[in-house]
């Protein structure tokens, strides 16, 4: 699985592997991310997904809402750190997936049709695949030595452990 990252205000896309997400969830409800070594800075921010359900290559925008059918939305946690567009191992937080609806284009998901027109021009998307829009910037966290933060955004809520 492949996830393919929209940043916020921004018309460019890259790809990380499904290792960023993350599944460190112990049932307490609150979920745990270690801060790296040599990171001094994490950005929260928030996202709406889409899972893809069916493959596609060069996917017109008008025929885009075929290829997905849930939704859902959630936290990347980044850092300019390392470079510019990165995403480090499970730091990507998901909500549970919802239906999106009938059959027929989805209203308010034409930002997505529209990624997935871009996205499936350089590279062939696959079932499993989720295409991310940044949606905005919740804050920013400077990591300091043995500390904990919590960042809390709708229904999730992580300790950021450095």
């Amino acid at each position: 699985m492949n996830l393919f990252i929209f940043p916020y205000q921004s018309d460019n896309f890259y790809t990380c592997p499904d290792t960023a997400i993350s599944r460190n969830n112990d049932g307490s409800g609150t979920l745990k991310y270690w801060v790296p070594d040599g990171i001094e800075t994490l950005r929260a921010i928030r996202f709406a997904y889409v899972r893809i359900e069916r493959a596609g290559k060069c996917i017109r925008e008008g025929y885009a809402y075929r290829h997905y059918s849930s939704c859902g939305w959630g936290v990347h946690l980044s850092t300019y750190d390392i470079n510019e567009g990165n995403t480090l191992d499970n730091s990507i937080f998901l909500s549970e997936p919802t239906p999106v609806g009938d059959n027929g284009p989805y209203e308010g998901f034409e930002a997505f049709d529209s990624a997935l027109q871009r996205a499936s021009e350089y590279m062939s998307l696959r079932s499993g695949d989720l295409v991310l829009l940044e949606l905005e910037d919740i804050s920013a966290y400077e990591i300091g030595s043995d500390r904990t933060q919590t960042l809390s955004c709708d229904q999730i809520r992580i300790d950021i452990i450095s």
